[in-house]
């Protein structure tokens, strides 16, 4: 058994150079082909600069029809609020002054009414006076 470890330790000697040779060898492979990769992803990106370019043109001839749709947004929401006041203020004052409303239309139907009857009135009148 000793005999066996004495040759291990003896190949493991003269394995180690060769072995971290080729481990330096494959990390210099590694390293160039990251190196042309990253090489690769630099131009890709100054390829799309002038796209970038074109969107950034076309998001400000862009920018500001979408200003005037957010101001008439703004301007139809204060008109919307103001009007919805109004309309509770209204219904507020009725609810409020209902008995003051009801009375006020119940005198109107009344002086219409007298109106009907004294033209009916008028109207007997006449047939009297003809048939007499």
């Amino acid at each position: 058994m000793d005999e066996f470890i004495i040759a291990s330790a003896n190949l493991a000697n003269q394995i180690m150079p060769i072995l971290a040779a080729l481990v330096l060898i494959f990390l210099a492979i590694l390293l160039v082909k990251l190196w042309k990769l990253i090489d690769g992803l630099s131009s890709t990106v100054k390829g799309l600069d002038p796209t970038l370019k074109l969107v950034d043109k076309s998001i400000e001839k862009v920018q500001a029809p979408l200003d005037t749709v957010v101001k008439y947004s703004h301007s139809l929401d204060k008109v919307h609020d103001k009007t919805s006041d109004a309309l509770d203020k209204a219904a507020d004052f009725a609810n409020e002054n209902i008995d003051n409303l009801k009375g006020y239309v119940q005198e109107k139907f009344k002086k219409e009414e007298m109106v009907i009857d004294l033209d009916e009135a008028e109207e007997l009148l006449k047939e009297d006076a003809e048939n007499v």
